[in-house]
């Protein structure tokens, strides 16, 4: 799994998508929204992820909040994706049809704040 910040290029810009993945990656990506959806885990460093490349040095945070305060920039090339367990929850069910087929297309993660997340097994939208 690809992941990549889109600072221009789209009038859906800035995004960060992730992007190029293989079933046991996206299955991955959906046990992490469970463990901040369910609290068993409170921030995950994605980029640190097996199976997960980190294009431009892109580094992505996901962390469970009191807030959804969604993806926020931290540093160059490093951001934080902060949900509630509740929409983390939510999040997995979003990721959830590209588990169960090789399906393409695209699904936004999350819109809230200035960046959003996209997921698209192609890296088109």
């Amino acid at each position: 799994m690809k992941l990549e910040y889109l600072a221009e290029g789209s009038q859906d810009c800035p995004l960060i998508r992730l992007y190029a993945f293989d079933q046991p990656e996206v299955l991955r990506l959906r046990k992490i929204a469970i463990s901040l959806s369910n609290r068993s885990a409170v921030s995950i460093a994605l980029q640190d992820e097996r199976g997960v490349e980190a294009v431009s040095s892109c580094k992505l945070i996901l962390r469970s909040g009191p807030r959804d305060a969604g993806v926020v920039q931290t540093g160059p090339f490093t951001f934080e994706c902060t949900l509630t367990p509740d929409t983390w929850g939510a999040v997995k069910r979003l990721i959830d049809p590209f588990c169960e087929s090789k399906i393409g297309g695209f699904q936004w993660l999350s819109d809230q704040g200035e960046i959003s997340l996209l997921l698209s097994r192609s890296g088109s939208w």
